[in-house]
This record gives C-alpha cells, sequence and structure tokens, in this order.
C-alpha cells in the first residue's frame, strides 16, 4: 500500500501569506526591517526567502519565524494556501468565535457566492487600512 505525499506549499508562498495576514500593531503590514530585527535573520536572507532564492531555510529560521509572527510550526507543513489559512484560523478562532460563524455560513454558499464574500472581506481591510482617510473602492479579481 503506496501512501501518496503532497509537496508542500512553496516556502516564498506560505511567507507572503504571514507579510499579508499577520498585521504590525498599527495595522499595517511588518517591513523587512522589523521582521529583520524581530527575529536576528538578515534582511537579504529574508529577501531571499520571500522571493523564493531559498527555499529550504534552515530549522532555526523557521523558527524564529514562527515566533515573530506568532504560527505554529506545523504552518510550514501546509500543501495549500486553504491550508495556510485554515492554520491561522485554527490559532486565532477561539479567541474571536464570529469567525466560526462566518466559516459556517460561508460553507454553504455557492463557489461564487464564497468568491463575492473573499472579495468583500478584502475591499474592508483595505478600507480599514487605510484608516478611513479614503473611500477605498472595492478591490477587484
Amino acid at each position: 500500500m503506496s501512501t501518496t505525499v503532497l509537496p508542500y506549499l512553496a516556502f516564498a508562498e506560505q511567507l507572503r501569506v504571514l507579510f499579508e495576514t499577520k498585521r504590525h500593531p498599527d495595522r499595517r503590514s511588518f517591513t523587512l526591517q522589523e521582521v529583520s530585527a524581530g527575529t536576528g535573520i538578515a534582511m537579504a536572507t529574508l529577501s531571499h526567502m520571500r522571493t523564493g532564492k531559498i527555499k529550504n531555510p534552515q530549522l532555526s529560521s523557521v523558527r524564529e519565524l514562527c515566533r515573530f509572527f506568532a504560527v505554529p510550526l506545523r504552518y510550514f507543513e501546509t500543501t495549500t494556501l486553504e491550508e495556510c489559512y485554515a492554520v491561522l484560523t485554527a490559532d486565532s478562532a477561539d479567541s474571536l468565535p464570529m469567525l466560526n460563524e462566518i466559516a459556517f455560513r460561508a460553507t454553504h454558499l455557492s463557489p461564487e457566492a464564497q468568491e463575492d464574500i473573499l472579495q468583500i472581506i478584502k475591499w474592508a481591510q483595505t478600507a480599514e487600512q487605510s484608516n478611513g482617510s479614503d473611500d477605498p473602492s472595492p478591490p477587484s479579481g
């Protein structure tokens, strides 16, 4: 009996999701300089990780990224973007029970409606990040 092992999602893609979803306390994305200072990983190394030039970073670097972004090490075992978001959601779901209801209700929608909801959430994030200074237009595609 053989077991099919799915390839892990590219490290650069996993790191992109972290930079996109894990925010600085003032709600903006972290800079490479901030992550470097917080992890002890050189900015050039972080840049190479983000661009995919470093595909298999050292375990010590991965652990530091997990500590900095407050994610479990299992986050980097994901094979799809959906799994990445599921790990991130699972860790925050206990503190944000409304997320469970949103996820539950979305599972009963058509794929098209789910995509529409995702676009609405992205628009709301953009609006919050702009601190209400401008009226952001809804994101496209």
